[in-house]
């Protein structure tokens, strides 16, 4: 198998993400890499709150019955921009996510933009790291 890119996320934004209902996610960091991302489902349950929200629940019904610690899916990245810059209509940013909204009055982040997210059929077992990593 050729080495791909691939980005940990926690859940369950990291099934959001795939879903193609999460098409932003803000970093700290900016890459120049664009194209095939894999996203890895982080063994980290922090964000078992977040996921009891209505607007999430509506997608992911039982954060329990997600998948940890593998490769769900693979989005294409397609640009990362800072998020002071980031343009987008306002039906658009009606449809982001929780997270991102909060995130968004901070204008130093990175938002990396995702576009045709993809599931796997069957998860791939594997063990994430920070950072852009190669699988």
């Amino acid at each position: 198998m050729q080495q791909t890119k691939a980005l940990s996320l926690l859940q369950p934004w990291a099934s959001l993400v795939i879903m193609g209902l999460k098409k932003i996610e803000t970093r700290s960091w900016s890459t120049p890499y664009r194209g095939l991302l894999l996203i890895h489902a982080s063994a980290g349950k922090a964000g078992k709150l977040v996921a009891e929200n209505p607007a999430i629940k509506k997608h992911i019904s039982n954060f329990k019955e997600l998948p940890f610690g593998c490769i769900i899916g693979q989005v294409q990245l397609t640009d990362i921009v800072r998020v002071g810059e980031l343009q987008l209509p306002d039906d658009e940013i009606d449809k982001l996510s929780l997270e991102e909204k909060a995130f968004g009055d901070n204008k130093a982040r990175f938002a990396w933009l995702f576009a045709d997210a993809e599931v796997f059929e069957e998860p791939i077992p594997a063990t994430g790291r920070l950072g852009l990593w190669e699988f």
